[in-house]
């Protein structure tokens, strides 16, 4: 069963997404989606705590203000929802 995540306040999606580091997951925002791994989000780092960094392949990383986050879906490892 797909672990959804829809939430109106910032500070669920930075709780969620700071348990699934190093998961993958699919971010979706008012302008689209994103599926990446969580790599970090703003309690690590110098990332500000409004962001969570999703990384999509070799090198390429994705900055995503968690202001802009309607639902996070939890992926495994094939794609497949958890």
């Amino acid at each position: 069963m797909a672990q959804i995540l829809s939430a109106q306040e910032g500070s669920e999606f930075r709780a969620l997404l700071t348990e699934a580091v190093n998961s993958s997951v699919e971010i979706i925002t008012a302008f689209g989606s994103v599926t990446g791994k969580v790599v970090q989000t703003g309690a690590f780092f110098k990332i500000p705590l409004n962001y969570v960094v999703l990384k999509q392949s070799e090198g390429n990383f994705v900055y995503v203000p968690l202001a802009s986050i309607n639902a996070v879906i939890l992926l495994n490892e094939d794609g497949d929802l958890q």
